[in-house]
C-alpha cells in the first residue's frame, strides 16, 4: 500500500524555507572536508529543485494570465518592475518556464532533484529542436531517454545528443531525420543571426548569434589570434603579472583583429580607417590633461584609453571658446603619418617588447614621451607595440601603479625596463631580434631623456 504523504501548501513550504534560511548557522569552521562536500551537494540539489519550482510557478502564472488580472501588466513587464529583471532576463525566464511546463517528465525530474537546472535546460532544448520530426509517442520516449541519460551525462553532453535520440527512437528514418534536422537548424540559424551592442560604463557589451559554419570559422580565427597574443616569456616569469583568462585572451584577440584592420585599412572605407578623435574641448586641455578630456563623441573613456588612442589616431581639433562657440576646426592630420609608420615597421619589425612576436600589422605606434606630456610625433619618439604591451607600457599619469618603461638606445633600438618587483637592478633590455645590432655605446637613461624630452616614462 502506498504511503500517504501529508501535503503542505506551496506558499507555506516556501515560507518555511525562507524562514529557515534566516536561522542558518554562521560558523562552519569545525566541519571536516567530507561534510563540507556533502553540504555543497545538498545545497545545489535544493537550489535546483527551487529553480524548477520557480519555473513551474512562472509558467502556471503565465497560463492563467495572473499578472494581467492582478496588476494589469504583462508578466514580462511585471518581472521587470517587481523583480527587477532586465527585459532580456525576463524573456529568458519565461521561455525556459514554458519549455519546462511543456515537458512533464523533465519537469517532474527537475522538481524531484534527480536532474540539475542545466541538465533540464539542455533536455528541453533538445526536445524543442526535435519536436517537428517526432510524433507524440516518440516525444515521450525521447524525454524519458534524456532523463535517464542525465544520470551519466552533463548538460553539455545532453545538449549534443540529438542524433543519438533520433537513432534510438526512430532508427529506420534516423539518417533522413538527422539530415532534415541539420538543414532546419542551418536555416533557423541564418534567420536568427544577430549582433546586439550596448554601452555599459567603460565597456561596449555585445551578444548575438551566427550560423554554425561562420561561427566556427570566427572562433578559429579568434583562437589563432589569441594563441599569437599569449603573454611573452618575459612576463610569464613575473610572479606578480596579471594572469589572463581564456575569455580575456579571446577579447584581446578580437581587439587585435580590429586593430589590424585599422592599421592595414582592410575594413570598408565608410568606417574602417584608423581611429579618429574629435576633440570638442579646449585643445590644450586635451594635450595636458587627458584625464579631464576623456570624451569620444558623447561617451566618456578613461584617461589611459584616451592616451593610447591618441598615440596613433587622427586628431580633428574643434577648439571651443568660453561660450562653446567653434573658433577653429583644424585640417585633419594623422598623428602617425604613413611615412613615419613605414619607418617604424622597418626599424622595429613588429612589437618591440622583449620576447613578443606580434606582427607589425597588429601593432600600434606608442609615444615614448607621452603625447599629453609634449612628446613629438617623430621616429625618435615612437616604438611599435602590440595592443597588450601598449597597455603595459603606457604611462599612468598619476603614478598609481608600478609599470614597465620604454626608451630608445643611442643606436635607435627600443629598450625596456621592468618593474622593481621583477628586476631590483632595473636593467634595460631589448628584444632578442635586435641582438645583432651594436650601437656606438650602451644607452643611458640620461641620454634617452635628452633625446626624447622631459620624461622617458612609457
Amino acid at each position: 500500500m502506498d504511503e500517504v504523504v501529508d501535503r503542505i501548501g506551496t506558499g507555506e513550504v516556501l515560507g518555511r524555507i525562507d524562514a529557515l534560511l534566516d536561522r542558518l548557522e554562521a560558523d562552519r569552521c569545525g566541519l571536516d572536508p567530507a561534510a563540507r562536500l556533502q553540504l555543497v551537494k545538498t545545497a545545489r540539489r535544493v537550489a535546483s529543485r527551487i529553480d524548477a519550482l520557480a519555473s513551474v510557478l512562472l509558467a502556471e502564472a503565465d497560463a492563467v494570465e495572473a499578472s494581467m488580472r492582478a496588476t494589469r501588466t504583462p508578466l514580462s513587464a511585471w518581472l521587470g518592475l517587481d523583480e527587477k529583471l532586465s527585459k532580456r532576463e525576463a524573456a529568458g525566464a519565461l521561455h525556459r518556464a514554458k519549455e519546462l511546463a511543456d515537458n512533464p517528465k523533465v519537469r517532474a525530474a527537475a522538481s524531484a532533484g534527480t536532474i540539475g537546472t542545466g541538465q533540464a535546460r539542455a533536455i528541453t532544448g533538445v526536445l524543442t529542436r526535435l519536436a517537428p520530426q517526432l510524433d507524440e509517442a516518440q516525444k515521450e520516449t525521447a524525454a524519458a531517454l534524456l532523463v535517464d541519460w542525465a544520470e551519466d551525462l552533463d548538460a553539455d553532453q545532453l545538449a549534443k545528443s540529438s542524433d543519438r535520440v533520433l537513432r534510438t527512437v526512430a532508427p529506420r528514418q534516423s539518417d533522413d531525420l538527422v539530415e532534415t534536422r541539420l538543414q532546419r537548424e542551418a536555416e533557423a540559424a541564418q534567420r536568427q543571426r544577430s549582433l546586439r551592442l550596448w554601452r555599459d560604463a567603460g565597456s561596449v557589451r555585445f551578444d548575438g548569434s551566427l550560423p554554425r559554419l561562420e561561427g566556427e570559422a570566427w572562433i578559429a580565427l579568434l583562437d589563432a589570434h589569441a594563441e599569437s597574443l599569449r603573454r611573452c616569456a618575459l612576463e610569464e616569469r613575473d610572479p606578480l603579472a596579471d594572469s589572463l583568462t581564456p575569455e580575456q585572451r579571446r577579447a584581446d584577440a578580437l581587439i587585435a583583429m580590429v586593430r589590424q584592420h585599422q592599421v592595414t585599412r582592410q575594413a570598408p572605407s565608410s568606417g574602417g580607417d584608423r581611429p579618429r578623435v574629435v576633440v570638442t574641448i579646449d585643445y590644450v586641455k586635451l594635450r595636458n590633461e587627458a584625464a579631464g578630456a576623456g570624451l569620444i563623441g558623447d561617451e566618456p573613456i578613461s584617461a589611459g584609453a584616451l592616451r593610447r588612442l591618441c598615440c596613433d589616431a587622427g586628431i580633428l581639433p574643434a577648439v571651443l571658446g568660453g561660450s562653446s562657440q567653434i573658433l577653429d576646426i583644424g585640417r585633419e592630420t594623422r598623428v602617425i603619418p604613413p611615412a613615419i609608420r613605414a619607418a617604424l615597421v622597418v626599424r622595429d619589425g613588429g612589437c618591440a617588447f622583449p620576447t613578443c612576436h606580434a606582427r607589425a600589422a597588429v601593432c600600434e605606434a606608442h609615444h615614448i614621451v607621452p603625447w599629453w606630456a609634449g612628446g613629438v610625433t617623430a621616429v625618435s619618439n615612437l616604438v611599435l607595440l602590440c595592443h597588450h604591451h601598449h597597455g603595459l607600457v603606457e604611462p599612468d599619469r598619476h603614478g598609481v601603479r608600478e609599470q614597465w618603461r620604454a626608451r630608445l638606445a643611442t643606436d635607435g633600438t627600443a629598450e625596456f625596463r621592468c618593474p622593481k618587483r621583477y628586476d631590483p637592478q632595473q636593467r634595460w633590455i631589448r628584444h632578442q631580434r635586435f641582438a645583432s645590432r651594436s650601437g656606438p655605446e650602451p644607452a643611458t637613461e640620461t641620454r634617452s631623456n635628452s633625446r626624447a624630452g622631459p620624461s622617458t616614462a612609457a
